[in-house]
């Protein structure tokens, strides 16, 4: 269910990027933070590590157990922690997150999400394949006799 809801915010920060929404860059960022948070929160989940309830992302990642992936990550998503902490409150007096700061933070989000996945995948979560849709059949071949124009 985390992972779930982590790809829903990861794509929310990106369609908030998108021409013509109606979001902006520090929309972005907030949903690339949560995704983020989000993704962390299920590896604790799966792996079954204690973790106290806190959007401190580099905290998440530390929690988790020594050879996953993800860990690494800790100690590098304090700008990522701010989008969904103190950015958030305009009279902190920090400045609004930029389109190319929120396009970092949906790049830190993806690639944390993504290990995440990795880890998870090299512990056995059972990640549903996708199906491809079968391809349409082609069409029947065409006669042609003396009197089929050519193509």
């Amino acid at each position: 269910m985390w992972l779930r809801y982590a790809a829903r915010d990861l794509q929310a920060a990106r369609d908030a990027l998108r021409p013509g929404s109606p979001a902006s860059p520090y929309h972005a960022a907030f949903w690339a933070q949560q995704a983020a948070e989000k993704a962390l929160k299920g590896a604790l989940v799966y792996a079954g590590a204690r973790f106290e309830p806190t959007h401190q992302l580099n905290h998440l990642a530390a929690a988790l157990p020594d050879g996953w992936e993800a860990r690494q990550a800790s100690g590098t998503l304090t700008e990522l922690t701010a989008y969904g902490v103190e950015k958030r409150y305009p009279d902190l007096g920090e400045p609004e997150p930029t389109a190319a700061d929120a396009q970092r933070a949906i790049a830190q989000a993806h690639a944390l999400h993504q290990a995440v996945r990795r880890d998870l995948q090299a512990r056995g979560f059972p990640f549903p394949t996708r199906r491809r849709r079968p391809s349409p059949a082609p069409p029947p071949p065409r006669e042609f006799t003396e009197e089929t124009p050519e193509p």
